[in-house]
């Protein structure tokens, strides 16, 4: 019992989580190494009798993280509204990638692929855990859903064969510009103000301010001009995404038609 209270305990500590060096290249390892299967075995997956069994597999798994994760946070009275609503990109790439995999809602699929994407890189880069001692639930949480988003884009790009399409792209940018323009609002209005600092709770998108070590340069920037690189950066890099997407896609025809 006292384990279990421990694992799944609501308070926080002062400090950030540290994940030692050999750890962090254990996941960087499993991260990259599932995403290189499923590259390296996409002919063989592709031709099982469901290879969308597999995906509707993953879109479940991370289903009952949501259910889980989201039933410790208010049954251990942890949650709170300056970081626990489902706002941050890759959260809400989430659901729609349940909606998509497990649902059949195939429509979202542009968005939460590219958002996905973004969650995936730049979570396995920062490492940002909620702040409890090991173990805990969300020590475990925080890469399981990470890397499975990683996993999930590879699969259906190399194995369902996803194509990325200018409508796609198109709906991607629009939808991802106007998301960002209400976070900076969301932000600031229960922050109380448009200008970042340190002491502020709200921070969905990481729209004030990078976590880590990149908070303190940022926060020397002129007002407002994180604010227009992180509106401008959100599109080149889905814009990126694409144009690598698209290089997939011409490979993985290619290898198509050697084998064919």
């Amino acid at each position: 019992m006292e384990f279990f209270l421990h694992f799944f305990n609501g308070v926080e500590r002062e400090q950030p989580v540290i994940i030692p060096l050999p750890l962090k290249i254990g996941l960087y390892a499993l991260w990259l190494g599932g995403m290189a299967f499923l590259f390296l075995s996409r002919h063989r997956l592709s031709k099982l009798r469901n290879p969308e069994r597999i995906a509707k597999a993953m879109g479940i798994i991370l289903l009952v993280d949501q259910v889980v994760l989201y039933s410790w946070q208010f049954l251990s009275g942890y949650f709170n509204l300056e970081m626990s609503l489902p706002l941050y990109h890759c959260r809400i790439a989430v659901p729609l990638l349940i909606l998509d995999l497990v649902f059949g809602v195939k429509v979202l699929r542009p968005i939460w692929i590219f958002w996905a994407a973004l969650g995936t890189v730049f979570s396995m880069i920062f490492m940002d855990l909620y702040r409890f001692d090991f173990p805990h639930y969300t020590n475990f949480q925080f890469f399981i859903v990470h890397i499975l988003l990683g996993w999930a884009i590879c699969y259906v790009v190399f194995v369902l064969d996803y194509r990325f399409e200018k409508k796609g792209l198109k709906l991607a940018l629009i939808v991802t510009f106007a998301y960002n323009i209400f976070l900076i609002l969301f932000n600031a209005v229960f922050n109380g103000t448009f200008i970042a600092n340190a002491d502020l709770q709200y921070n969905y998108g990481y729209m004030l301010f990078p976590p880590g070590s990149l908070q303190d340069f940022v926060l020397s920037f002129p007002p407002f001009l994180y604010y227009i690189i992180m509106l401008i950066g959100y599109e080149l890099l889905i814009l990126l995404l694409h144009s690598l997407g698209r290089f997939m896609n011409r490979l993985s025809s290619e290898k198509h038609a050697q084998i064919a």
